[in-house]
C-alpha cells in the first residue's frame, strides 16, 4: 500500500501496529493460562489492564500531538467511570516523540476536559483523581522497532532463528489473531481473546508453513529461496501429493507450468518407484485456453495425464479418482503419470480423494477451504516457476 494512499495506509499500519502489541503482551504474560481479550470494549486487555492503542507516524504539531492524545484519554475516563476496578492505558506512538511512560497531570486532565468531553459530561472530583491515579499514558516505539521486540521475543520463546521468527511464527501468530477476530462478530465480542498456552500450542501443532511474499522484502532474493529450501519438506512420492498453481505464476520460458509438470512426473514418478509411488494431482487456476495449451505441450513431451476427460467438456469425477494402470514386469508402463485438472473444475468435485501434503503456489487459494479436513501444506502467494523449479530440485 503506498503512502498516496493516505486513509488506507495509515488505517492498515495502525491495525497491524496494534496486533504486534497484542502478540507482544501475549508472549510477555507470566501465567500462559491467563486470557488477553482482543478488541471487546477496548483495543486491549490483560490482567487488569485496559488499553487503547494509537499509532501516528505523521510528525504534527504540538497543538495536534495533545489533541491525539486528550480525545482518546476522554474515552478512556468514560470507560473508567463505568469500571474503576481495573487500570487503563494508552499506548500511542507519535512520531518525534520521545518513548516514556508517564503518568497525566491534574491540569493536563482539566484541559482535556474542556477541550474534548461533551457538555453534558460531567466527572467529579473524585473521579478524576482516582483516574489519574490508574492511568498512564505510554508514548511507545514506532512500528519498525516494535516489530524487531515481538520477532525477538518469538525467538527465546519458540527457540528458533531469527528469520524463522519473522517470515514464519509472525505471519502464522498474526493469521490467528486475525481468524479470533473474523470468527466471531461483534454480538460474540466476548470470544475474542486467548491465551499464550493457547497460542504456543496453535504455533507447535501446526504443520503449515505459510510465506507471505511480503517477507521477502526483508531478506534478499537468493537468501529468501534459500530459507524456503530448508522449509519445504523432503518430497516423498508414496504420498498423495497435491500441487495448486495460482494464476500469478510467471515463468521466464514460453511452456514453463508444461516442462515444470513434465520434470516432477520424470522425477518422482519413474519406472524405478511405480510400484509405490502415486501420480501428483496438479490444479492450475487460469483460463481454459492455457490450460488447453498446457495438456497439448504434455502429450507433445510425451506425458500421459489424466484429467477426468476435462478437456472433452465431459468431466467425470469417477475416472479421476483412479489410479493408474501399471504394468511392473518390464518394460514398466503406467496408464498415467499425472492427474491434470483446472481450478474451477476441482471445485465443482464433489467427493475428492485426500491428500496427505499440499504445495500451494499463487496468492488466489485458501488452504483451509480447500478440503474439509486440514492437511499438512506448504504455501508461497507469490512466487516464479524458475523458483519452484529449485524448490522441486529439478532443473529447467
Amino acid at each position: 500500500i503506498m503512502k498516496t494512499e493516505d486513509g488506507a495506509y495509515y488505517a492498515i499500519k495502525g491495525f497491524l501496529y496494534q496486533f504486534d502489541y497484542t502478540i507482544l503482551k501475549i508472549l510477555n504474560q507470566t501465567d500462559e493460562n491467563e486470557f488477553v481479550k482482543i478488541e471487546q470494549e477496548q483495543d486491549l486487555e490483560y490482567e487488569n489492564y485496559v488499553v487503547q492503542i494509537k499509532h501516528h507516524e505523521t510528525k504534527y504539531t504540538s497543538s495536534k500531538q495533545k489533541e491525539l492524545v486528550g480525545k482518546p484519554t476522554i474515552k478512556l475516563l468514560k470507560e473508567f467511570e463505568n469500571n474503576q476496578t481495573k487500570k487503563y492505558c494508552l499506548y500511542i506512538h507519535l512520531e518525534g516523540k520521545t518513548s516514556e511512560r508517564i503518568s497525566l497531570k491534574t491540569e493536563e486532565l482539566e484541559n482535556f476536559i474542556i477541550k474534548y468531553a461533551k457538555s453534558t459530561d460531567i466527572f467529579n472530583s473524585k473521579l478524576k483523581q482516582n483516574f489519574i491515579n490508574n492511568f498512564i499514558i505510554d508514548y511507545s516505539k514506532d512500528f519498525i522497532t516494535q516489530y524487531n521486540e515481538v520477532c525477538q521475543k518469538i525467538t527465546d520463546i519458540f527457540n528458533c532463528d531469527e528469520n524463522v521468527a519473522k517470515i514464519n511464527y509472525h505471519g502464522l501468530i498474526r493469521n490467528y489473531l486475525l481468524k479470533i477476530l473474523t470468527d466471531n462478530p461483534k454480538e460474540k465480542a466476548e470470544k475474542r481473546q486467548t491465551t499464550l498456552s493457547e497460542l504456543k500450542e496453535f504455533a507447535n501443532k501446526s504443520n503449515s508453513i505459510i510465506i507471505h511474499s511480503e517477507y521477502s522484502k526483508i531478506l534478499n532474493e537468493k537468501k529468501y529461496l534459500n530459507y524456503l529450501k530448508t522449509q519445504i519438506r523432503e518430497i516423498n512420492y508414496t504420498y498423495n501429493n497435491y500441487i495448486f498453481f495460482g494464476n500469478n505464476i510467471k515463468g521466464k520460458s514460453a511452456y514453463p507450468f508444461s516442462h515444470l509438470i513434465q520434470k516432477i512426473t520424470d522425477k518422482y514418478f519413474t519406472n524405478k518407484n511405480l510400484s509405490k509411488a502415486k501420480p501428483f494431482t496438479i490444479v492450475i487456476d487460469k483460463q481454459p485456453n492455457e490450460i488447453f495449451e498446457i495438456k497439448k505441450q504434455l502429450i507433445k513431451l510425451n506425458i500421459k495425464f489424466n484429467d477426468g476427460y476435462e478437456g472433452y467438456g465431459e468431466f467425470s469425477e469417477q475416472v479421476f479418482k483412479e489410479q493408474p494402470l501399471i504394468k511392473t514386469s518390464k518394460p514398466k508402463i503406467s496408464s498415467f503419470s499425472v492427474k491434470l485438472i483446472s481450478f474451477e473444475t476441482f471445485q465443482n468435485i464433489k467427493n475428492i480423494n485426500l491428500p496427505d501434503m499440499i504445495y500451494i503456489f499463487g496468492n488466489n487459494f485458501n488452504s483451509e477451504k480447500l478440503f474439509d479436513n486440514p492437511r499438512a501444506y506448504f504455501s508461497v502467494d507469490n512466487i516464479e516457476i524458475d523458483q519452484i523449479f529449485e524448490l522441486f530440485k529439478i532443473k529447467e
